[in-house]
């Protein structure tokens, strides 16, 4: 309990109207100066016998938003204690992004009573947001004197990246990816076998011995024996802190667009196998709640090397393709995402365009690390076209959807 700084103000005059009036011998003055300092000692010893004994709790509906849609916050305070406090101010710490802390008023608690306040929150940023703690104030009637009581209890908002509407993927032939009518269109990345035969093993039946691909070979293949089909989709995504441009907002563009693109998928009936350096999801029967919670939080990394993305979608399983979201990479790193194509599937990166991501001035264009960079960008996008990927340049501005739609046309058209 403390005064508050009308209360601290009355004080301070009471107490100097009081010495004047002493010192020049006032009467009357002195004991207004003494019925003015009652106010403030009275509304302390008011709100210590009127402490209110809470308890409090916090729900949110729902607690995993997306980016720009709101999310209700209801707090439910209940008076455990025999006295009915006067009226409560409540006010709820919440991060600056999700603005301005909200200060909702409660009427007087009967004791054993309970009231529900609500308000709302729009965050429109990506990330995981702690609610709390919560602060409820008590003052006496003239506010002069206030109570305060923090709640510790903290609540977490978990925002995940915003989702564009996009249209259903399709592969060459104009078969959906969704379609799950064929075996033939998913792409094998095991490493040395490839989706029909392995290396001939001691003890292999020689009537499954697959001559053609022996001869192209120039070993002896025989035919693997029939697997189930899972119809899935690989979904890379580049998060090398120093391959992505403006402040990293090349980098948000590119989990807005994973989480985009793992959510369509989903919705067509694919299980979307999300990879990164450091993690990887499999998101069966439209169960993408984890992936989502997990590029919520994404950060780019230091050390999140192209080489262990690729080994991570080289286990033996099957998926109907494979879409990379990249930023910046060279030739090199383009030659071993090629690993990923020699099987010939429909592979896709949308690569980050390090020069034009960011408008610049005519003169910064003869700059030579610029022109370094446009050399470096050109000699991958030519890697990875030549390894048989379907390589679209992403610059800052770019709409996902007009990218994904073009993608399914020039698909279509394959």
């Amino acid at each position: 309990m403390e005064l508050t700084g009308r209360g601290k103000t009355l004080l301070a005059v009471s107490v100097a109207v009081g010495l004047i009036s002493l010192a020049v011998g006032e009467g009357d003055l002195l004991r207004a100066a003494l019925l003015a300092l009652i106010a403030p000692l009275g509304g302390l010893v008011m709100l210590r016998w009127a402490r209110p004994s809470l308890e409090s709790n916090r729900v949110l509906n729902p607690a995993q938003v997306e980016a720009g849609q709101p999310t209700q916050v209801r707090l439910g305070i209940q008076n455990t204690g025999r006295n009915r406090p006067p009226a409560l101010m409540l006010e709820d710490r919440i991060p600056y992004r999700l603005g301005n802390r909200p200060r909702l008023v409660l009427e007087r608690l009967a004791p054993g009573a309970r009231s529900v306040v609500n308000y709302t929150i729009t965050p429109g940023t990506r990330g995981a947001y702690e609610l709390g703690p919560l602060t409820v104030r008590t003052s006496d009637p003239f506010g002069l004197a206030v109570s305060v009581q923090e709640f510790p209890l903290t609540t977490e908002l978990i925002v995940t990246p915003r989702i564009q509407p996009l249209r259903s993927l399709l592969l060459p032939g104009g078969a959906g990816m969704s379609s799950g009518e064929s075996a033939a269109h998913a792409v094998a990345i095991t490493g040395n076998d490839d989706i029909a035969v392995r290396e001939y093993r001691h003890g292999d039946d020689m009537r499954r011995v697959h001559w053609k691909a022996s001869a192209h070979r120039g070993q002896l293949m025989v035919r693997r024996e029939e697997q189930p089909w899972e119809n899935n989709a690989a979904i890379l995504l580049d998060v090398r802190r120093g391959a992505h441009r403006g402040e990293l907002s090349s980098f948000e563009w590119m989990v807005d667009a994973a989480a985009s693109a793992t959510v369509r998928l989903s919705r067509d009936g694919i299980d979307p196998w999300l990879i990164t350096a450091h993690r990887d999801f499999e998101c069966r029967q439209g169960d993408y709640s984890e992936a989502m919670r997990y590029l919520a939080t994404v950060s780019a990394a230091p050390e999140a090397p192209i080489s262990t993305m690729v080994e991570k979608a080289q286990r033996p399983r099957s998926v109907s393709g494979i879409v990379a979201f990249l930023g910046h990479v060279t030739a090199a790193e383009a030659a071993t995402l090629g690993r990923l194509a020699k099987r010939g599937g429909a592979c896709t990166a949308l690569v980050v365009d390090p020069v034009r991501w960011i408008p610049k001035a005519a003169s910064s264009r003869t700059d030579p690390r610029e022109r370094a960079f446009a050399e470096q960008h050109l000699a991958a996008v030519s890697a990875l076209t030549n390894a048989g990927w379907q390589v679209i340049p992403v610059v800052a501005g770019t709409e996902l959807r007009r990218v994904w739609t073009r993608l399914g046309a020039w698909r279509t058209l394959a």
